[in-house]
């Protein structure tokens, strides 16, 4: 089965350089990287989206979405048009500590028509990943005009039959879907080459899940006891479903058997996701900012935009500060959403709490089950360091839980009151 691929349509040359250095003993250098240029605020990463598909037994298709409008176009000697010279790469490890890389390959690729074109392009290339097991590649994008280098760590997950990568959502037109939520306009189908599933079965779920907790409570995090709300089945015909549309909001999860919790979710959040344009999602995450009384006071207005904007305009001093500060928190929730959306509004999480009082992280690391931000110089007291936890969570793997601790308490108020003055 071919899927329809975005590249095919551009004037693309694809030298591949290098494959298997299995069993090579490398030093790793991953759980040293800096990712934190994936939460960057003022400009998205190169890489948008990466996407994985267990194709077989023994490979593994690593989709990957960037924008060639933040690649570097320069004329060639020779030449009189604009070109951009570009590679992706990858390494396989066991996980970030190993220092052995299972496999190992890169691409050199050419573009002269996407120049100044803000659509994204989607590249793909297979993996060997032989029998069952997880792994975590180190992906690196590299634009050669300008010698800059991007880094994404991609998790492999083939521990269990039938989990969220067993599965590939395409829109109507077989472009793959590389977010964990739709809106309510997406038409997709599903695809597995598992031609033995005959059914999926949906349990829908529509909790709605409160904020995060300050980073200095010590309270217990609530255990969410769900119910779903309905199921439903949808055939499964040759490993393809037929076209689906959700209208409602909540969460969907699909598995093909119904006695283990193998499979994978699919997110509805509001319209407009991860955007907040609509003026009754306002209100929400001001929670982080305002007192009990400020935020009943928004929250229980007619006219919620007005009731924010006087807030703003009054903490600030004068109206432009105050509306520019107001656009400022707002864009750090749609980036919050944006990074770090799991079951719940990424802006309802602990690292997007963190994220939009803070603000992006100066430095991010990750090793196996664990991702660190920190702010500040790391060689200094004043520094200050965040820990996340991954948790196992059977709807998304972009659960984590910030460990929490007493410290954090002045530091926190220190950066709202920042906001507030």
């Amino acid at each position: 089965m071919s899927l329809k691929s975005t590249q095919i349509a551009i004037w693309i040359i694809i030298i591949y350089l290098s494959v298997l250095y299995a069993g090579c003993s490398i030093k790793n250098q991953f759980s040293v990287i800096n990712f934190a240029p994936l939460y960057s605020e003022q400009e998205k990463p190169l890489i948008t989206g990466v996407r994985v598909f267990h194709e077989s037994d023994s490979l593994s298709r690593i989709y990957v979405r960037y924008r060639p409008s933040s690649l570097k176009y320069e004329v060639k000697v020779g030449s009189n048009f604009n070109r951009a010279d570009y590679t992706f790469s990858y390494k396989i490890f066991k996980n970030y500590e190993s220092k052995i890389v299972l496999d190992s390959g890169a691409f050199r690729l050419y573009d002269s028509l996407y120049f100044q074109n803000q659509l994204s392009l989607v590249y793909n290339f297979s993996v060997k990943t032989p029998g069952l097991g997880n792994w975590v590649v180190e992906l690196k994008f590299s634009d050669l005009n300008r010698a800059a280098e991007s880094y994404y760590p991609v998790q492999i997950n083939k521990s269990r039959n039938e989990n969220a990568q067993d599965f590939l959502l395409v829109d109507e037109n077989d472009e793959v879907i590389f977010e964990d939520w739709i809106n309510w306009k997406t038409r997709f189908r599903i695809i597995t080459t598992k031609t033995n599933i005959e059914n999926l079965f949906v349990d829908y779920y529509d909790q709605v899940f409160p904020e995060a907790s300050p980073p200095f409570s010590m309270a217990h995090a609530p255990v969410y006891q769900l119910t779903q709300k309905e199921r439903f089945v949808i055939k499964v015909d040759n490993g393809i479903t037929d076209y689906l549309q959700y209208g409602r909001e909540g969460f969907s999860h699909f598995r093909s058997d119904t006695s283990a919790m193998n499979g994978f979710t699919l997110f509805r959040f509001h319209d407009d996701y991860p955007q907040m344009k609509d003026d009754m999602l306002l209100p929400g995450p001001m929670r982080y900012l305002t007192t009990d009384s400020e935020f009943y006071a928004i929250a229980g207005s007619d006219d919620y935009k007005a009731k924010l904007e006087k807030f703003w305009i009054e903490i600030a001093g004068n109206e432009n500060r105050g509306l520019q500060l107001m656009s400022d928190y707002f864009s750090r929730v749609e980036l919050a959403n944006l990074y770090f959306s799991s079951y719940k509004e990424g802006w309802k999480t602990d690292r997007g709490l963190i994220y939009i009082i803070f603000g992006p992280p100066v430095q991010v690391y990750r090793r196996s089950g664990i991702e660190t931000w920190i702010y500040g110089d790391p060689q200094k007291r004043s520094s200050l360091r965040f820990d996340f936890i991954a948790n196992q969570n059977p709807f998304t793997f972009n659960d984590f839980e910030l460990i929490r601790q007493p410290d954090f308490k002045s530091p926190y108020y220190i950066a709202v009151d920042f906001w507030r003055r």
